[in-house]
């Protein structure tokens, strides 16, 4: 109750609302419970949920089970409405199905870790009239739920506003408005190695391929260049089909760095190669074994805590 008469109180200092128009303030405890999670979709920028969703209420003029609504779903389906009043309060409640947009942050991917969001917000009454507070403080799951892939670490509750830069013809708010809503959060962490080494074989194995060329002599001008440039194909190959089960991004993601890293080091055995048998058609065959027998050390070890650096920062 205190943390309920905190809220309101910061909503009237913030609003400007006077005492007496504190009186005339309705508030609605809201709940929901999280029955599934399915469909989540980064191509489709979205995920869908099933769950239960319960108003408490004294003020019988209020229908929260028609004007709550989800802020940031894409479409969503009330059904199993149901009101009752027990001892002078209204306990409406009614069963959910929506599809939620959300933005997914990709640029660690697989590595990434997610925030589901799920908001409802009054959509009749601004927040001089009507005001939204959570019925309870931890967020409520089914226990069952298993999102593949995927391991749910914490939740979170917030109750908050949502400025308009819009009165809705309503002129007393005086162009803008502030509607109350509930923020729910889930933050997810994907179950990560399994994925990584099925994206980037493909890619490591380019890079072993084009390694090897510091094992054939200069004299085989042709196996030695073609490991490299089938390698640099097979990396490029590797990058579109990634790229083409992930949705677009702007910024450099960790795919991006592995698969760039991977084309700069293949395209520097390459150079390496033709330094070696420039060396070797000096006939100092002794010069060259040892300039490639470094060339390989230097090559591999540095590639390889590249890729350490990497991934160590997108864990």
């Amino acid at each position: 109750m205190q943390k309920h008469t905190l809220t309101l109180l910061f909503v009237f200092v913030f609003l400007g609302i006077n005492t007496n128009a504190q009186k005339n303030t309705d508030s609605v405890r809201a709940g929901i419970y999280i029955k599934s999670i399915y469909d989540i979709n980064s191509s489709a920028f979205s995920y869908d949920v099933d769950l239960w969703m319960w108003y408490y209420y004294s003020n019988d003029s209020l229908k929260p089970l028609q004007t709550v609504e989800i802020a940031n779903a894409k479409r969503y389906d009330y059904t199993n409405t149901s009101l009752v009043k027990k001892k002078g309060t209204n306990w409406a409640s009614q069963d959910c199905k929506a599809t939620i947009n959300q933005n997914w942050d990709l640029q660690n991917y697989p590595f990434d870790h997610q925030k589901l969001e799920l908001v409802i917000e009054e959509s009749d009454k601004d927040a001089r009239n009507l005001i939204l507070l959570s019925d309870k403080n931890k967020l409520e799951y089914n226990s069952d739920i298993n999102i593949k892939g995927w391991k749910i670490d914490s939740t979170s509750i917030a109750n908050g506003l949502t400025h308009y830069n819009s009165d809705f013809g309503d002129q007393s708010l005086k162009g803008e408005s502030y509607y109350s809503k509930i923020h729910y959060t889930i933050f997810l962490s994907r179950l990560s190695w399994g994925l990584f080494f099925k994206l980037f074989t493909g890619c490591y194995v380019a890079f072993l391929v084009s390694f090897l060329v510091f094992y054939i002599k200069p004299i085989h001008v042709d196996p030695r260049f073609g490991l490299s440039i089938g390698g640099l194909f097979a990396a490029v190959g590797n990058k579109y089909v990634v790229d083409s089960n992930i949705p677009s991004s702007i910024t450099f993601t960790l795919i991006d760095k592995i698969h760039g890293l991977s084309f700069v080091y293949i395209l520097l055995t390459i150079l390496l190669s033709i330094i070696s048998l420039r060396i070797f058609e000096k006939d100092k065959i002794v010069k060259q074994m040892r300039f490639d027998k470094y060339s390989a050390l230097l090559v591999f070890i540095s590639y390889l805590l590249f890729n350490i650096i990497i991934i160590t920062k997108a864990l």
